[in-house]
């Protein structure tokens, strides 16, 4: 109750900062944050252009690291509910290293690999949250506390995608091996 009569407190004060100048350098600073996130969002979505192969090193290692981040963390749950929690974080994690790929422009000649990772970053995404929700319904509690570790295809062939991209000069490790402790 307290912090709410502060908060309220506080709102209520605003209006009293004094001149109207004050106000209008509030407006103007929202509106120039709000148009220089627009355009920071519109210049890295591309415009089509393809990417140099250093620039596309550079996102498919930040978005492998994210995704094997999240799937090490997997390993180090110390309970089947943080497990679960962790694998929906991992799930939407690992969609959104996908979109942020996604919206990358490859460079020539990487057409294909570049749409079969997007595609198997999000089938792993995918067979992440489906086992989780799986292992939610009654009757099925056990499935992730007998089993000796998490294997999904998507995994290997996400492996095999970053592969063939290193063979195409994209230096970008593979995916880890993330066993308990």
């Amino acid at each position: 109750m307290c912090a709410t009569v502060r908060t309220t407190s506080l709102w209520l004060s605003w209006p009293r900062m004094g001149r109207r100048g004050t106000w209008l350098t509030i407006a103007g600073v929202a509106v120039a944050v709000a148009v220089t996130i627009g355009v920071v969002g519109f210049v890295s979505a591309g415009d089509g252009t393809p990417s140099t192969r250093a620039e596309y090193k550079v996102v498919v290692v930040k978005n492998r690291d994210r995704v094997d981040f999240v799937l090490g963390r997997l390993s180090s749950a110390k309970s089947l509910e943080e497990l679960l929690v962790r694998m929906d974080e991992a799930a939407k994690t690992i969609d959104a290293a996908a979109g942020d790929l996604d919206k990358v422009t490859p460079p020539k000649g990487l057409e294909d690999e570049h749409g079969r990772l997007v595609g198997k970053l999000e089938a792993l995404s995918a067979d992440i949250q489906g086992t989780a929700d799986q292992a939610r319904e009654p009757g099925f509690q056990d499935l992730l506390l007998t089993a000796d570790g998490l294997s999904f295809d998507s995994w290997d062939e996400i492996n095999a995608v970053l592969k063939d991209l290193r063979e195409q000069g994209v230096e970008v490790p593979p995916l880890s091996r993330h066993a308990t402790t």
